[in-house]
């Protein structure tokens, strides 16, 4: 009976968003006991909200706003990224200001949490030892206690932190200085308050990594249990994005990269740089050693230009812990060449040797993936 309060609650507190009414073609809920779900962040401007699309294997097909036919009410603002932990599934969301708690194989809302006081605007997820860690892009990292649903401590980090990821006993904190592009630091640099938390879950403190030489603008992070590696996405000008390597206090360069992935000792390289004077064909897809740095895969995926095995805007890189299956999320382009920000966007599937198997369509502003599978705890 508490849980339906807790549902009805929820409900209420996001009615303004959306009704069962505002859409006379409701999808149908589904059930996705293998498969993976795409985060998609909407796009606000547009007034297009964000949505879950739900992909299963065992049918091979998938089915957008997977969240709103199982609840009947939209998701909120500003998806961004979503873990499934123990026998929950938690979802960031920015602009809405919330975290969903719902059941992984449906989305079935279990309850949501609503960030107070300076620690707001959950961004990203991590989670260990029977807490969710999220990063707070007002400058913050709260631990979220997964039996009582609470957040219990949070504490100060940079300057709008984004994606995190435990390596270790320690939680890796990109702060992105995102909301700085007028120049930080002693030097005026973009983004040059930018910085990496390490923050030692034991003793919930945290250490700075900041060297605007080597760490400017980071946004990602993943981690192979042991290491991190983070991207930086320099200042979009004369300042490339560059993957790097944190061990401890150490930094260390890997490559240029745009977006990645951990799977077992390998880290999954996309370099997509941001500018349209670099054409699709001349982006990378490698694979490294996540532990001598080397290329171990000069390509990734196969994909030919004109197929469906093409990726034309790369916005998303994820592969499944289980098969090795490498999906990447793309938006369309235009006929100026430019993304199409405020349309679905696609997913392609490839097999852990890079082989295309199969393309499917997904929701605005996809941006991340979610597996789901019998076992979803390690």
């Amino acid at each position: 009976m508490k849980k339906y309060l807790v549902y009805a609650s929820a409900l209420l507190m996001l009615g303004g968003m959306a009704s069962c009414s505002d859409d006379d073609n409701t999808p149908k809920a589904v059930e996705t006991v293998t498969g993976f779900y795409t985060i998609n962040g909407g796009n606000k401007r547009g007034n297009i909200p964000a949505s879950i699309t739900a992909y299963d294997y065992a049918t091979g097909t998938a089915t957008d706003d997977a969240f709103y036919a199982e609840n009947g009410v939209r998701i909120g603002d500003g998806a961004q990224k979503a873990i499934v932990y123990g026998a929950k599934m938690y979802i960031a969301m920015y602009s809405s200001n919330l975290i969903w708690v719902v059941e992984p194989e449906t989305l079935k809302i279990i309850t949501s949490i609503r960030p107070e006081g300076d620690a707001t605007q959950p961004r990203a997820l991590a989670a260990k030892d029977g807490k969710v860690y999220v990063s707070m892009y007002t400058g913050y990292v709260s631990c979220v206690d997964t039996l009582s649903l609470k957040v219990e401590k949070s504490i100060k980090v940079g300057p709008n932190p984004d994606q995190i990821a435990i390596a270790g006993n320690n939680l890796v904190v990109a702060n992105s200085d995102g909301q700085n592009s007028n120049g930080g630091a002693s030097g005026g640099v973009k983004y040059g308050n930018s910085y990496i938390s390490i923050v030692n879950l034991a003793t919930w403190t945290e250490k700075k990594i900041q060297d605007t030489r080597k760490v400017l603008n980071p946004t990602d992070v993943a981690s192979n249990g042991t290491d991190a590696f983070v991207v930086c996405k320099g200042d979009y000008e004369g300042n490339p994005s560059v993957v790097v390597k944190v061990t401890g206090n150490d930094v260390t360069k890997v490559c240029d990269g745009t977006l990645i992935a951990c799977h077992n000792d390998e880290l999954y390289v996309v370099n997509a740089p941001y500018s349209k004077i670099v054409p699709s064909a001349d982006y990378t897809y490698k694979v490294y050693s996540t532990n001598t740095l080397n290329v171990v895969r000069e390509n990734m995926i196969q994909r030919q230009q004109g197929q469906d095995s093409w990726i034309a805007s790369p916005n998303g890189v994820a592969i499944d812990p289980v098969s090795g299956d490498i999906i990447i999320l793309s938006y369309f382009l235009d006929s100026a060449g430019s993304s199409q920000v405020r349309e679905p966007m696609y997913g392609n599937i490839y097999d852990k040797d890079g082989v295309f198997k199969k393309r499917f369509t997904c929701g605005v502003g996809a941006r991340a993936v979610t597996f789901i599978h019998h076992v979803v705890n390690k």
